[in-house]
């Protein structure tokens, strides 16, 4: 166990320490002088010189350790207790607790590789947690000396990009048979609607022509719908993924609760629907780089306003072979990144830095608390009847 102090300079304030004894010795002096009418023809004496004497010394040694602890609160003491160098087993939730290993050390922590790290006691948590996190955020809160086993499966979900490099050595064991991967929901089919007024007509062949491409581009498995034109208070329908709103014509709420969850929908350049423009992020640019359209998380889905108008004018784009590529990929968000790595491929490195200092405990408010009692026993001390009558 060791004491340190966060702020030494706060140990200045024990000059302080002065002030009571001056006190004590000032109030000690305090003494009225009162003449005798029938001893002032005596012929006055010299007085013996006394030494200071400290009354009271009880209070006056309680006032010191009072500001002592005060000057000591002040440089904010910690404490660093022992380290708990227990070897650690930790277990991924997809395995059974039943197909754990014994004990090595009767003294061994038995936790599930998870948030906070629960005890194996508990049920397996459902966690989607990167594995490489846990490791790392383990590995810098152990000391260096504490033994750590993990138990995964053969292979897994939610890992990072690489390899997690650790400061100790890992045993990693893996258990056959056993494969923890989250399910993956079914792709939608590409299906699009579209709402134009009159103003807004002249995109709507450009946008049958992209859709017709994307058709003959497509495996027929996945092919894509043709161009769904709606009316003005029509909404899409289910199994809709895009939408096109081209028009001025306020938006009704059906669509903005199908954004919401999930859908995607493409708005003109001037469109009078209100979207958060602090969240927007450029989706689409030209061949000399000046951005075409922005993009607007929604709930889980998203707005996509066009920054120019859709004809060929403002948009020469339209007229090129590439259109269609663009325009999908404008609409398609680009899926997640495959997590699923093999066990073996994944067993944690040596060669992270230096341990990180271990977190010290403050005892500022254990402080608080006894000079809090301290200064009721001072003042219980100093209004006693007793000193008052002396």
């Amino acid at each position: 166990m060791n004491f340190g102090l966060l702020l030494p300079a706060g140990l200045l304030a024990l000059v302080a320490l002065v002030v009571p004894v001056l006190l004590h010795l000032v109030r000690q002096s305090e003494q009225k002088r009162v003449e005798f009418a029938a001893l002032r023809w005596l012929t006055a004496r010299a007085q013996p010189r006394r030494r200071p004497r400290l009354d009271e010394w009880l209070l006056l040694l309680l006032r010191l350790v009072l500001l002592a602890l005060l000057a000591l609160w002040l440089a904010q003491p910690v404490w660093l207790g022992p380290q708990d160098t227990r070897p650690w087993l930790l277990v991924h939730p997809a395995i059974p607790a039943s197909r754990t290993p014994p004990p090595s050390n009767l003294d061994e922590q038995r936790r599930w590789l998870a948030p906070g790290f629960p005890s194996l006691e508990q049920p397996a948590p459902k966690s989607t947690a990167s594995i490489g996190s846990l490791l790392r955020e383990l590995d810098a809160s152990l000391p260096a000396n504490a033994a750590m086993r993990v138990l995964v499966p053969t292979q897994f979900d939610a890992t990072d990009a690489e390899r997690p490099v650790l400061r100790r050595r890992v045993t990693w064991s893996v258990v056959p048979g056993i494969t923890a991967f989250a399910p993956v929901s079914p792709q939608r089919t590409f299906r699009m609607a579209a709402h134009v007024d009159p103003a807004h007509r002249g995109a709507l062949p450009y946008l049958r022509a992209a859709s017709a491409a994307w058709a003959t581009r497509t495996p027929s498995a996945r092919k894509p719908e043709p161009l769904r034109e709606i009316a003005n208070n029509e909404g899409p329908h289910i199994g809709d993924t895009h939408l096109f709103w081209l028009a001025v014509a306020p938006l009704p709420a059906s669509i903005n609760n199908w954004v919401k969850s999930g859908g995607v929908a493409v708005l003109p350049h001037n469109s009078e629907i209100a979207t958060d423009s602090s969240k927007a992020s450029i989706a689409w640019r030209s061949s000399d780089g000046a951005p075409l359209a922005q993009r607007v998380r929604h709930g889980k889905g998203a707005w996509i306003r066009l920054l120019v108008p859709l004809d060929p004018q403002s948009l020469p784009a339209l007229l090129e072979p590439d259109f269609p590529r663009a325009l999908q990929e404008l609409l398609v968000t680009a899926p997640p990144i495959a997590t699923r790595t093999p066990a073996l491929a994944y067993a944690p490195l040596i060669g992270a830095a230096s341990a990180y200092p271990q977190t010290p405990s403050p005892l500022g408010p254990w402080l608080a608390g006894l000079i809090a009692l301290l200064f009721a026993l001072e003042r219980w001390l100093a209004a006693s009847p007793r000193r008052i009558r002396a």
